[in-house]
């Protein structure tokens, strides 16, 4: 990369994908095992924006409809790590369905704003 490694020749840069991801519809998801053995999944839909993220690498900027909600209610309170896996089209419900086939019973997704997930204070919302 020329920003890693500028005037030189490449070393540690050897391989990286350079460019801008295409504003396309793309799925959020991740399958883990907590650490009492059980598997936990979540998934959301999103879109790649349009927005030069002026970085380098394979980039983009993803947005997700209640974002803030789902970050704090599912990630950080089931421990899940921030990456996950991207798929460059809405696959939720096919993945959804092989979660309860693989009889994965933690779930999550992205509630709309007027759902509360589990625990939410109802007095925090406007």
């Amino acid at each position: 990369n020329r920003l890693i490694e500028e005037g030189k020749e490449p070393y540690v840069s050897r391989g990286c994908l350079n460019g801008r991801l295409k504003a396309n519809p793309v799925t959020l998801f991740r399958l883990q095992s907590s650490s009492d053995c059980k598997l936990k999944s979540y998934m959301t839909h999103g879109e790649i924006l349009d927005v030069d993220p002026c970085s380098f690498g394979g980039i983009g900027i993803i947005g997700v409809k209640e974002m803030n909600r789902f970050y704090r209610h599912v990630l950080l309170e089931k421990q899940f790590p921030h990456h996950s896996a991207v798929g460059f089209t809405h696959a939720g419900k096919t993945l959804y369905d092989a979660m309860k086939l693989l009889g994965i019973s933690d779930v999550s997704y992205n509630q709309p704003k007027w759902e509360r997930y589990p625990g939410e204070n109802p007095f925090t919302r406007d």
